[in-house]
């Protein structure tokens, strides 16, 4: 209905006296308005005139009875009636005249807002709620609301009615900037991205901190109902939790992924290594099988053959050798910069224990390269010191 033809309708009840008789408003005039724009002004709001009985000798009555509207009524004889249709309907209507308190939706009153925030209260909690009864409709969540929320020790279920009487309700201070809370937190279901859910599920979170603070169920609701702005401020304490733990949690992954590339990499030139370091005796079994030295010639061919074989292990090692050195500064270089994480101290514990162990694996290969080193020259030695006796020996 357009502002102008409510803004006609107020203005013709309060030109007149108003009383309640049975179901019916009577408006008695002392100056009569004219049927016909009368007429006009009830056909615009809705109502069904009758031209019999709802204007006759000055007196406009009009009937609070469903049938005679069409849609909602505009008319309400207390807020009490009112609340009790929001209630019902989870909405107050744009349109309305109190008649006990000659208000109306034009007057901005206190009470309208009180409504409004909660039915906003009750259709977030029902949107929140693992299940509701009933389940969908205007009136979803109207008689119990049931959450299960997960903590990091046990699980919380919370079961309850979401039901205040119209005098608390009238009582609740600020309505304005609390129904401004409700409106933020809804939107921040609705956002639309990916992470609906994650903003969800922060949201069950802070309304189980809040509803810890109760002493009884019939207490719950009651409670959320005039804490709608430390509900918001709870949501926005635990979801700069999540945002952080979050963030904790992906640079730790990065620290354990990069622990497994240098490990692998360590594994893999260690391995290579041994390899190589396998090669000689290898070679050298492989000589005695199938070789006899017969004359010193032969003898100096294996010996420079094993000569040769030495020196290129000795090079591939100094090779892994100098790979490991350069592994040790890149470690270094990208362990560095989670020391400037200085607000959170497990990053920086996780990073230092990584790059230790890091340090010390590089340091073991390093040490097992050099042996092997040592290894080869001493099989090189005993190969010379075997040819030669071959060779002496021979007749």
């Amino acid at each position: 209905m357009a502002n102008s033809n409510f803004n006609k309708f107020v203005e013709l009840i309060r030109s007149g006296s108003v009383s309640i008789i049975d179901d019916e408003v009577v408006v008695s005039f002392s100056t009569a308005p004219d049927a016909q724009s009368v007429e006009q002004t009830l056909s615009d709001i809705g109502y069904d005139f009758d031209d019999v009985r709802t204007y006759r000798k000055g007196k406009l009555n009009i009937s609070l009875n469903a049938e005679y509207w069409n849609g909602d009524s505009v008319l309400w004889r207390s807020w009490q009636d009112l609340y009790e249709y929001a209630v019902r309907s989870s909405s107050i209507p744009d349109s309305f005249y109190i008649i006990e308190s000659e208000q109306s939706s034009l007057d901005g009153c206190t009470q309208a807002k009180q409504i409004e925030l909660f039915c906003r209260v009750r259709q977030l909690l029902a949107a929140l709620s693992d299940h509701c009864v009933p389940d969908k409709g205007v009136a979803k969540g109207s008689q119990k609301l049931l959450f299960i929320v997960d903590t990091e020790n046990n699980a919380c279920k919370h079961e309850f009615k979401p039901k205040v009487d119209w005098p608390f309700v009238s009582a609740l201070p600020d309505a304005t900037e609390s129904i401004e809370a409700v409106i933020k937190l809804e939107g921040f279901l609705s956002v639309g991205d990916k992470q609906d859910s994650e903003r969800r599920s922060v949201m069950r979170s802070a309304l189980n901190d809040l509803i810890s603070t109760c002493h009884s169920t019939d207490a719950i609701f009651p409670t959320i109902l005039k804490s709608a702005r430390e509900f918001l401020n709870k949501y926005e304490e635990h979801h700069e939790l999540f945002v952080k733990r979050f963030s904790v949690n992906k640079i730790l992954h990065e620290i354990n992924e990069q622990d497994l590339k240098y490990t692998s990499k360590i594994n893999e030139i260690i391995s290579g290594a041994q390899n190589k370091a396998l090669a000689l005796p290898g070679a050298l079994i492989a000589i005695g099988a199938i070789m006899k030295i017969d004359h010193w010639s032969d003898g100096l061919a294996v010996a420079i053959g094993v000569l040769i074989t030495s020196f290129i292990v000795h090079r591939a090692l100094n090779v892994h050798l100098a790979t490991f050195n350069h592994i040790k500064k890149q470690v270094k270089s990208d362990f560095k910069r989670y020391d400037n994480l200085n607000e959170n101290a497990e990053i920086r514990k996780q990073a230092k224990t990584t790059n230790k162990e890091l340090t010390q694996l590089l340091k073991k290969a390093e040490d097992d390269a050099k042996t092997i080193k040592t290894v080869i020259w001493v099989v090189f030695a005993v190969a010379i010191a075997f040819i030669c006796f071959s060779v002496s020996n021979i007749k």
